[in-house]
């Protein structure tokens, strides 16, 4: 996996956002055969959530348990 301290946003983000982060990283990768295609690249504080967007185009809503949509 990647460090997740180098994704942009990241240094932003509360230690409790850091945690989920750094959680929903680590399930979301083990998800993927060529994750690298899916790399997060940009993370953001939002209402209820973390925006994370990806490097394919698409991004992500994930919630405080880790889960995402």
């Amino acid at each position: 996996m990647f460090d997740t301290a180098k994704i942009k946003g990241y240094s932003k983000l509360a230690d409790t956002e850091k945690q989920v982060f750094d959680s929903f990283c680590k399930n979301f990768y083990s998800m993927w055969e060529e994750p690298e295609k899916h790399a997060p690249i940009k993370v953001q504080r939002a209402d209820g959530y973390l925006k994370v967007v990806l490097n394919d185009g698409d991004w992500l809503h994930v919630l405080g348990n880790g889960d995402w949509y």
